[in-house]
């Protein structure tokens, strides 16, 4: 009899542990699945975008001034390429802009010549897992006229010429002379300023704030009399955590609402799935707030996502996190920036 109840013992073991290998192998194939399927979600479909404002040439120097557009998602820093059409350098540059911040750098190429670089391209870096991931080309600059001696590449400040991409901040010898890339052209002693004709030592007599009233703008830049971009954010307050600029008017943000369907891996939780998210959203950078009572009390990041296909109908999250208290049906927010989901 004790021999009887050691074996049925022993073979309860055995298929308790052949469960335990077949959850082991069903859940490795899931996790490479979801692996594949998140690496599928292309680095295009970050929201984030940034675009060149100007760019010019002073002596070995190349300035390049940039502004990201509004949109959800964290930017950790972003690479510049210049080209001369044959050769290529690259700078990365480790600082994020926030949503309509615009920022001036000022690389200097080692292997290029300044006077024959024709673009210039940029492309958004993302954190994800601690590394820093490399995101698309958002915008190219194609620099005209100018350039070296007989050459077509990027405008040069000091020969005597006001080019595109130069204005009588960065470029007074040639900026102060006429001429410049304004449509219609300008009309000499005036010169071309970031799209607009001015007189030589251009002064703008009025405050910041006076010139963001007068655009009727409280958030985001604006250009004063004398071509030059002012921060509004800084001279009128800008918008509050819950609200975005949006043509320098603060819009209010708005969270997508839902309820979780199901969580894994089992008491990790760093995945959920509901079908009450939109499938034609992108979902990465936004925030995730869980409504009480779930016993998950953070903002987590959303690190990406899986639309679903045909039949299925529910969009899965990954969350940018080692392990969660996320719970099925916890009732959650998805806000597009981090301080409007600690606001919320």
């Amino acid at each position: 009899m004790n021999r009887k109840g050691l074996s049925e013992v022993v073979t309860t073991l055995i298929i308790i542990l052949l469960v335990l290998v077949a959850i082991g192998i069903v859940w490795a194939v899931v996790s490479n699945i979801l692996s594949e399927g998140s690496e599928q979600v292309g680095l295009e479909q970050f929201s984030v975008d940034v675009n060149f404002l100007q760019a010019s040439v002073s002596g070995n120097d190349v300035i390049l001034t940039v502004k990201r557009v509004a949109g959800p998602g964290n930017m950790a820093g972003m690479k510049f390429i210049l080209s001369d059409g044959l050769n290529s350098e690259d700078f990365t540059q480790s600082v994020g802009l926030t949503e309509l911040q615009a920022k001036t750098f000022t690389v200097t190429p080692a292997t290029l010549s300044p006077g024959n670089i024709k673009t210039a391209s940029i492309a958004p870096l993302f954190l994800r897992n601690g590394e820093e991931v490399l995101g698309d080309v958002t915008d190219i600059y194609t620099f005209s006229g100018g350039g070296s001696p007989g050459g077509n590449g990027a405008p040069v400040c000091g020969n005597n010429q006001c080019e595109s991409g130069e204005t009588l901040a960065n470029c007074p010898a040639d900026c102060t002379i006429g001429g410049g890339t304004c449509v219609p052209e300008c009309t000499s002693p005036d010169t071309c300023v970031n799209g607009m004709c001015v007189p030589p030592g251009c002064a703008e007599p009025r405050t910041d704030a006076q010139i963001c009233s007068d655009e009727g703008a409280v958030c985001g830049m604006v250009q004063n009399i004398c071509g030059q971009f002012v921060d509004c954010d800084l001279a009128m307050g800008g918008c509050t955590d819950l609200q975005q600029c949006t043509a320098n008017q603060c819009q209010a943000l708005t969270s997508i609402n839902g309820v979780v369907y199901s969580v894994w891996p089992e008491g990790v939780a760093v995945y959920f799935d509901s079908s009450d998210l939109p499938t034609d959203n992108v979902y990465s950078g936004y925030y995730a707030k869980f409504l009480a009572p779930s016993q998950e009390s953070e903002c987590l990041l959303v690190d990406d996502y899986i639309l679903p296909q045909l039949p299925q109908t529910k969009v899965i999250i990954r969350l940018q996190a080692t392990q969660t208290s996320v719970l099925a049906n916890d009732a959650f927010q998805l806000w597009p920036t981090y301080a409007s989901c600690l606001a919320s």
